[in-house]
């Protein structure tokens, strides 16, 4: 077991993730014959959350799911592995919320389908009578499936906790634009930066003005991820630098983003431990788990990740 860290609640999406092929040629508009390749859990607090259990964090996950079998599977699944779901609500006569990828023939995306409805329903109201308790977690993680007036609220009643940001996607990131001056903690890819910065971001550099931008709001520690290319992080405390992606052996890229984020969390929620080396941390974890089929490193160990962390460099900016 890795040694025991934080107290870390995560709040936000967790779901099931599905993925069909079509057997012949896709035809818009029309019945197409398929077959399952993946079903699997997912959701970016849930992918978060896990990893951070993993690596020894006491977690609990505050989402919505439906009153069906799906609902159920995801609670279960979630406390099998220690994760508190004590706040997970579980909303009568709805549908948890999922994802369905439909590939064509080729494997390419034919249709990309989310049901997150459910996620609406985490409102003020329904999180108000919760607020003491909340508030005496040390360490929040908000993914931008909840609703923006919900992040907004927990914004302004974060009290000394920590509030860390995780944008989901370009359509889902604007949810915190008006709340950035009241981060500690921003990850976002580059994508969800321009939304959040109206900076095109294609290189380093311009990774870089983006995160000035973010950081003169009032953000202290900003990371925009660039893929394949690297990614570019910004510290009070360390300066800005960029950092090269450690070498991998590429089996499954989905959820390595997520995968950062809980490396990059776990340990620097530890008080021993710098900036740059919860970055390192981060930087294994995508690198672990790019190289494992499926969002999680079940047999992760502390070992590796120190291990493949050794490999991380930066270059000033």
């Amino acid at each position: 077991m890795i040694t025991h860290s934080a107290n870390i609640l995560c709040f936000g999406a967790a779901h099931f993730d599905r993925t069909l092929q079509c057997t012949g040629h896709y035809i818009p508009a029309a019945s197409n014959p398929v077959r399952t390749l993946h079903r699997k859990p997912g959701g970016v607090a849930r992918n978060i959350a896990v990893h951070l259990r993993l690596l020894g964090n006491n977690v609990a996950m505050l989402g919505a799911v439906g009153d069906d079998g799906d609902g159920e599977h995801v609670i279960a699944a979630l406390a099998e592995i220690g994760i508190d779901t004590r706040r997970m609500m579980k909303f009568e006569g709805k549908h948890t919320a999922g994802y369905t990828a439909i590939l064509d023939e080729t494997g390419e995306l034919a249709m990309g389908m989310m049901d997150a409805e459910v996620y609406d329903l985490l409102t003020i109201e329904r999180l108000l009578p919760q607020l003491a308790n909340l508030q005496a977690w040390p360490w929040w993680l908000i993914d931008a499936n909840l609703p923006a007036s919900t992040i907004a609220w927990l914004a302004d009643n974060k009290g000394s906790t920590k509030m860390c940001a995780a944008t989901v996607s370009p359509s889902k990131a604007v949810r915190f634009k008006e709340v950035l001056g009241k981060l500690d903690l921003l990850i976002a890819n580059r994508a969800e930066a321009q939304v959040l910065t109206g900076i095109e971001i294609n290189d380093k550099s311009q990774a870089k003005t983006a995160i000035e931008l973010l950081r003169g709001k009032g953000i202290p520690d900003v990371i925009i991820t660039l893929g394949a290319t690297g990614i570019v992080t910004s510290s009070e405390h360390a300066g800005t630098a960029f950092w090269d992606p450690l070498p991998t052996r590429v089996r499954d890229v989905n959820g390595a983003g997520d995968a950062f984020y809980s490396g990059f969390l776990s340990a620097y929620t530890k008080p021993d431990c710098t900036f740059d080396g919860a970055v390192a941390s981060g930087l294994a974890m995508a690198s672990l788990t790019a190289e494992t089929d499926g969002t999680t490193v079940w047999n992760l160990t502390q070992d590796a990740v120190e291990s493949r962390a050794k490999l991380a460099e930066k270059s000033s900016l």
